[in-house]
């Protein structure tokens, strides 16, 4: 047998302030006693260290024959782990996954942990299938966080308190828009502890240029987003398009818009 390996050390290529070590390490395994380098396994460990952050994930997956690594998988904990893939010459992992209804697709096997949840997907097709055909706990989610079932899960609550009719001055042109001054809700429906927030949600028909037209079918043209206020005021208009008019400034100078053009709509 020969053994060939190699180590990329990705925090060295792509230098990050939060990262301390990111490197992948390679490995193929030859028989030297048969032609043409016959590859017998091939495997890749990437591992990396970085400032946490709350954050807990694994994962183990068994693709099907045209996946690169059949078996992979990870382990994180506070942002930092490993993560693995394996390839062999032998074709468990195609027999594993075979299926004669959906021939090149095969079915996949994954168990994975993330959003604190456990999620399952124990031989389906990645792709779709016909209702009924598995059982559903086969692709399905639980729900491992103690805190929602107690107090249910995290969400978001929007209530709509005003409209108004803004028009947003921009130094080719001026945009008419619609303005609804919203109260965003976060927090656990049987829990007491909520955070407020007011948003602008801003709906402009006509659109506002607000970033180099690069041929996409949405052009240069935002026609929908929202801006915070601090706080609600009595004329609370006045802040929303004072805030209106510096998101789209800023979207500009972000996206190294240099060409405004007229509004025709």
């Amino acid at each position: 047998m020969n053994l060939h390996r190699f180590t990329i050390d990705r925090a060295a290529q792509d230098p990050k302030p939060n990262v301390w070590h990111h490197k992948g390490r390679f490995f193929t395994l030859y028989r030297d006693d048969v032609p043409n380098d016959v590859v017998n396994l091939t495997a890749q460990v990437e591992t990396i260290l970085q400032k946490p952050r709350p954050e807990f994930s694994a994962r183990f997956h068994i693709g099907n024959e045209g996946s690169e690594t059949p078996y992979d998988g990870h382990l994180t904990i506070l942002g930092s782990g490993i993560y693995w893939g394996l390839g062999t010459r032998g074709k468990l992992a195609a027999r594993i996954s075979r299926c004669a209804e959906h021939k090149w697709e095969g079915r996949d096997m994954k168990i994975s942990i993330h959003d604190g949840k456990l999620w399952l997907a124990i031989w389906t097709h990645p792709g779709s299938w016909t209702r009924g055909e598995f059982a559903e706990w086969r692709t399905r989610s639980f729900n491992l966080n103690p805190l929602d079932h107690l107090y249910g899960e995290p969400r978001f609550h929007y209530s709509d308190t005003d409209t108004a009719e803004l028009a947003i001055r921009m130094p080719e042109d001026t945009y008419t828009v619609k303005a609804t001054l919203q109260l965003r809700t976060f927090g656990r429906p049987r829990a007491r502890r909520r955070t407020e927030k007011w948003v602008v949600d801003v709906d402009a028909p006509g659109g506002i240029p607000e970033r180099p037209d690069r041929g996409s079918y949405k052009g240069n043209r935002v026609h929908g987003f929202a801006v915070s206020l601090p706080q609600r005021r009595d004329d609370w208009q006045i802040d929303a398009q004072a805030a209106i008019e510096a998101w789209v400034l800023q979207q500009r100078a972000a996206s190294g818009f240099r060409a405004p053009e007229a509004h025709t709509a």
